[in-house]
């Protein structure tokens, strides 16, 4: 049975994973918001640069690229 510590550390290391893998949708959701020009966009821009400079964009990268192959084959991309 999982204690409320336990739960707690589950939601942190989701937080964390979604901000180091999600860091390029982050940065585009804050661009096309109202944080356009603010210091929250040029933290959002800085923590991508930071992401990408360790290469932990790749994973992002490569599932969205299967995804679209994928939907390209379902939907025939031909058609």
């Amino acid at each position: 049975m999982l204690n409320p510590r336990d739960l707690l550390l589950i939601a942190l290391l989701g937080c964390g994973s979604a901000a180091v893998f999600g860091a390029a949708p982050l940065a585009a959701w804050v661009d096309a918001s109202n944080a356009n020009g603010t210091a929250v966009q040029q933290a959002a821009d800085g923590w991508l640069l930071l992401m990408q400079r360790a290469g932990l964009d790749r994973p992002y990268d490569s599932v969205r690229r299967e995804v679209r192959d994928a939907e390209a084959v379902h939907f025939g991309a031909n058609n």
